[in-house]
């Protein structure tokens, strides 16, 4: 009954019927408590609603039930790293890294080690994430914001900006991006760029906070 539940969630949000979806697994759950599948497809829908507090929770349960289930530690500390658990998404990626090792694993343990302040540390779980996956525009990128913290601004902006010639754009790149160039005195060569950005990524609010400021 339980992957039948899931099966059918999976249906709902091919059709885009997300509270569908989440009031099946909530009732999986429900019903088998001891499911870590339920739990685990509960979280994945509750991260696509934003609500990673209980996504966390979830996959939190699952953790319980099955630690050593394949790429679970990895999800489990991506989870509290958006939910803002950052100890905790630190000791779940450590456990990753030890059970699977691999970029993606490492890249998760650098944001945690960087949010704690833990820049030294952060910046070998980076290297050692662009080690196992040179070509990964994640770990670059979280090897940039690492720098980047350690005031290591033009060596940060390189990055950023390779990322942005080979075609990798997103918010969080722009927005370090900028942070980098205001660093090395380019402010309004910052300026210019969150004017760009927000024209591309109209609801994202610190786009928009930060070109407001700098009409000022």
């Amino acid at each position: 009954m339980t992957q039948q539940a899931i099966d059918e969630a999976n249906r709902a949000l091919q059709l885009g019927r997300v509270d569908e979806a989440e009031r099946l697994l909530r009732n999986a759950v429900e019903s088998n408590p001891q499911s870590a599948d339920a739990h685990v497809a509960l979280a994945n829908v509750l991260a696509r609603r934003e609500q990673h507090g209980a996504a966390t929770e979830s996959l939190a349960n699952a953790m319980r039930i099955d630690r050593n289930r394949r790429g679970l530690a990895l999800n489990y500390a991506i989870s509290c790293f958006r939910a803002g658990r950052y100890d905790e998404a630190e000791k779940s990626a450590r456990f990753a890294v030890q059970a699977e090792p691999s970029s993606p694993a490492y890249d998760a343990l650098a944001c945690a080690l960087r949010e704690q302040g833990k820049t030294a540390d952060a910046l070998a779980a980076a290297e050692e994430a662009l080690r196992l996956a040179p070509d990964s525009n994640a770990a670059q990128h979280t090897k940039g914001s690492i720098l980047l913290a350690l005031g290591r601004n033009a060596e940060a902006l390189a990055i950023f900006e390779d990322l942005n010639n080979r075609g990798v754009a997103a918010p969080a790149i722009t927005m370090n991006r900028g942070a980098a160039l205001e660093k090395l005195g380019r402010a309004g060569e910052a300026a210019r760029l969150y004017t760009e950005a927000t024209a591309l990524w109209p609801n994202f609010p610190e786009l928009q906070r930060q070109r407001g400021l700098r009409r000022h």
